[in-house]
């Protein structure tokens, strides 16, 4: 999304400039997550900028999208592919392919690091980031213990204990470092507490911008009490009575308090 939003203030500076998003998945809604009820604003205006554009045609969408072949041409490049099943090819000047990350490792090669091999994150970490289940929302708080290798004092804390998993907070970094600062100075008890409580709503959430707007008018009789699994006071009320919920669309918050004792 950012790549998007550069080329955006390119075209602000040459108008001629044509921006066409291709995207693996039709899930556009994903991406532009919780808009203005974004509880990190910054990242929700993010989300709110290239909806703007999109309905402005300032660019355009192409998805869900997938790549067969690409061939440089005397003017550019010739791009063949599929978009929603269907055979498509057009002309560009340039690609600029948001393939993913992974972290460099190599600095760690005499060390004993224990590493997931898909993620590359520690083999207890990996299961609580994976993409394929959460979200950044989602992903619980951890510390020292999910954090530790088999080098006695050794941890990676922020983006790059991640390994290849997209969904890390900056906020979720800080809990760790505290975490981990904690068990290096001998306060196991305090290493082990909980002191994060997540965003509800963002980005990477796969809450679309009109049920997040909705739930933050105060969908379904307002928000539900604080730390009840529930999207909005009826959703509550619907619970505590022994139903299933309301049936709102709005999905359950995903702020979480755990006791220390139950990590």
């Amino acid at each position: 999304m950012n790549v998007v939003l550069d080329l955006l203030r390119l075209q602000d500076q040459a108008p001629g400039t044509r921006v066409t998003w291709a995207l693996r998945r039709n899930r556009l809604d994903r991406l532009a997550g919780g808009g203005a009820a974004d509880q990190l604003p910054e990242r929700g205006a993010l989300g709110l900028a290239a909806r703007e554009a999109i309905e402005a045609g300032r660019l355009e969408v192409l998805a869900p999208f997938a790549a067969d072949r690409v061939e440089a041409t005397e003017s550019g490049v010739a791009v063949e592919g599929r978009l929603d099943g269907a055979a498509t090819r057009f002309e560009v000047d340039r690609i600029v392919v948001a393939t993913g990350f992974r972290p460099e490792l190599g600095m760690l090669g005499e060390l004993r690091v224990a590493l997931d091999p898909i993620l590359q994150a520690p083999p207890a970490l990996a299961p609580l980031i994976d993409p394929n289940l959460h979200s950044c929302g989602t992903v619980p708080p951890h510390g020292a213990r999910e954090l530790a290798h088999p080098e006695v004092g050794f941890y990676i804390v922020g983006m790059k204990s991640y390994g290849r998993a997209p969904t890390f907070l900056m906020a979720t970094g800080y809990e760790q470092v505290r975490s981990v600062v904690a068990e290096i100075a001998g306060d196991h008890a305090a290493a082990r507490e909980v002191r994060l409580v997540l965003p509800e709503t963002g980005v990477c959430s796969a809450q679309p911008v009109a049920a997040a707007t909705a739930a933050a008018k105060g969908c379904c009789g307002g928000p539900a009490p604080a730390r009840v699994d529930a999207c909005c006071v009826a959703d509550a009320e619907a619970k505590d009575s022994g139903k299933a919920g309301c049936g709102c669309d709005a999905p359950t918050p995903r702020a979480v308090a755990v006791p220390a004792a139950a990590l």
